[in-house]
């Protein structure tokens, strides 16, 4: 693995939310979730050519999605906002490795701060830090995401995994992974991370 670029704490809705395909009136872009910016308060430019596809998809559909069908709006888009996850700079990454001239496999990893409007008390922050993965490559499956988590986590200690299906507007199957330890009186199981998943074209 070799990390990736997060250096941009401030981040667009396009490419914090549009770019992952989570719809404009998700609940996770209302203030009470999300710091918006007000200077500035826009991001200045988006990349034209990918920006109309990713609107297609939310309003019309592609690719085998039908789509939110709904009104797209740019000046949405266009908002800034500290990043609620640093998949903001995984979406750059892959898009960045789909503009190649020649398809490279590739395996990112990244460890950054994100910001949360959470109500704070002894165990929630304003701001957090992430874990995040990225593995590019032809003729992956999910048994592949199932190892690849497995050996991080065993690296870190912990080795009684179990895997969730879950929900995740961009990746295709989704999962959640949870971990059991011995404790004192059955410790209850632990959630470790998620929804974890395989992304489409």
């Amino acid at each position: 693995f070799t990390e990736m670029p997060t250096d941009n704490f401030v981040e667009s809705s396009f490419w914090n939310f549009d770019a992952l395909f989570q719809p404009q009136q998700h609940p996770a872009r209302d203030q009470h979730d999300t710091f918006f910016l007000q200077d500035p308060a826009e991001a200045p430019e988006l990349p034209p050519g990918y920006t109309a596809k990713v609107k297609k998809v939310h309003a019309q559909g592609g690719y085998g999605s039908q789509g939110y069908k709904y009104e797209w709006r740019l000046e949405e888009a266009r908002r800034n906002l500290l990043r609620t996850h640093t998949t903001s700079a995984s979406a750059r990454a892959l898009y960045r490795l789909a503009h190649q001239e020649k398809f490279t496999p590739v395996k990112y990893f990244s460890i950054d701060r994100v910001f949360r409007n959470e109500s704070l008390d002894a165990t929630h922050l304003a701001e957090f830090h992430q874990v995040e993965g990225v593995v590019a490559d032809r003729g992956l499956t999910l048994g592949h995401l199932m190892g690849t988590l497995r050996q991080f986590f065993t690296k870190l200690g912990i080795t009684q995994l179990r895997f969730k299906p879950a929900y995740n507007p961009y990746t295709e199957p989704s999962m959640e992974v949870f971990s059991y330890h011995k404790g004192e009186g059955g410790s209850p199981p632990m959630e470790l991370g998620g929804p974890e998943g395989l992304r489409g074209p």
